[in-house]
């Protein structure tokens, strides 16, 4: 960060309790890194006017030391200090002029602002209330195959890619090019990114359905080829495959290769998971463990009813009986979390509330059960956890939910 006023941005919002305390250590990190030696002067003697204070007070594992320092001397500060003059000002220059940045920094340090000093309070003034956490909701990137971006419209559910690119409800997107020809859109590659806290719909040219959930990407072409209609998934998603007897469907994760004709199944292959999950609900899909692009093993075939399950750390493959409803509720707009431990379910509501969950000590386990719904605010879970499973947390204003876990042995339903 090596922009003053990006410096002068973030000292300024922190002593108006406008940023964390992690983003105050970052203000630290910086002014070790400032080439301007003089405008780096001026934020030290701002903060310090001590003069043995040297760069290395500054760095990160000393911010917990002086920041009981700081505070003393913000509220010690007078009001007049804004504008030194006389013999104050001669020992505050030490051998450079006062800048207008150094005097913005003074006006707001002889205001004397109230920051994270109640620790007995968990320290809630670098705190945000759950419930300013809303649900996700329908957003989307959409790449292009020469690289452009298009932020697609939250004021829609998804998009049709055939004859150019609409939106589900006709309303045109982007036009693609008709006059090359069927085997360079077959090569033309189009990828749909969600964020955390998105989700969005996708209509194949072959007419397949695709439910993306957040924190996700589909690569796929801008039409498929003769022999096989072939896609990438980063994340999950939920398909509904459009029969062809002379085709096959095929969706590619890192761990594995699904090929159907005609059937509907959900994948979840999140990097940050141990296991990539195939579940299928109707119809048949032979499944291949992958490892570097190449197919090892024997491949399994599911019925529905099935999930397989890939160990992302052993490439093992086992399948299992499921209710599928479970795997596909969030397509239908809820949380189901029946079976799940407590840092599985926490990585769905990591990605659907956009959030970071750190555990203060060891992580909480057991089982939750029940249902919520995808669209009540964050705050409504983590009363739960607390109700039911003596989970206590804290949300920091960097959105990082850190959880303390004061029972760890309980099984609870929503």
């Amino acid at each position: 960060m090596e922009n003053r006023n990006a410096i002068l941005s973030l000292l300024t919002a922190y002593l108006n309790k406008q940023v964390s305390r992690e983003e105050f250590d970052r203000l630290f990190s910086a002014l070790t890194e400032l080439e301007d030696e003089d405008f780096q002067a001026t934020i030290l003697q701002a903060l310090d006017n001590q003069a043995d204070v040297t760069k290395s007070d500054f760095i990160p594992e000393r911010v917990a030391q002086l920041y009981p320092e700081l505070l003393a001397k913000v509220s010690a500060t007078p009001q007049v200090a804004i504008t030194p003059t006389g013999r104050s000002a001669r020992r505050s220059v030490i051998g450079w002029k006062l800048s207008v940045a150094a005097a913005t920094i003074f006006l707001f340090l002889a205001a004397g602002i109230y920051f994270w000093q109640d620790t007995d309070r968990h320290n809630r003034t670098s705190l945000i209330s759950a419930e300013q956490i809303v649900p996700g909701s329908d957003r989307a990137t959409l790449t292009l195959a020469d690289g452009r971006t298009v932020d697609l419209s939250a004021a829609q559910k998804g998009i049709a890619v055939g004859n150019g690119i609409r939106y589900l409800d006709g309303t045109e997107v982007i036009a693609l090019t008709a006059d090359e020809g069927k085997q360079t859109a077959n090569t033309r590659l189009l990828t749909l990114t969600t964020p955390k806290g998105g989700q969005y719909q996708l209509s194949l040219p072959d007419g397949t359905k695709v439910w993306l959930n957040a924190a996700s990407s589909l690569v796929y072409p801008e039409a498929f080829g003769d022999d096989i209609r072939e896609v990438k998934l980063e994340g999950e998603a939920y398909f509904e495959v459009t029969k062809e007897r002379n085709r096959s469907f095929v969706v590619n994760t890192e761990k594995q290769r699904v090929a159907v004709l005609g059937t509907s199944f959900n994948v979840s292959a999140y990097s940050n998971d141990e296991v990539t999950k195939t579940t299928l609900v109707t119809g048949s899909v032979r499944v291949n463990i992958l490892a570097g692009g190449v197919t090892q093993g024997e491949s399994r075939i599911l019925a529905p009813n099935q999930q397989s399950v890939i160990g992302n750390q052993e490439n093992s493959l086992a399948v299992n009986s499921i209710d599928p409803r479970t795997a596909i509720a969030w397509k239908d707009g809820l949380f189901n979390f029946h079976g799940l431990g407590i840092d599985e379910a926490m990585k769905q509501i990591e990605r659907w509330y956009d959030i970071r969950v750190r555990y203060e000590g060891p992580k909480p386990t057991g089982y939750l059960g029940g249902k919520m719904s995808r669209g009540v605010r964050l705050s409504t879970f983590l009363d739960f956890l607390e109700r039911d499973f003596g989970i206590r947390s804290e949300l920091k204003a960097d959105r990082t939910l850190v959880l303390y876990a004061t029972n760890t042995a309980r099984n609870a339903d929503l």
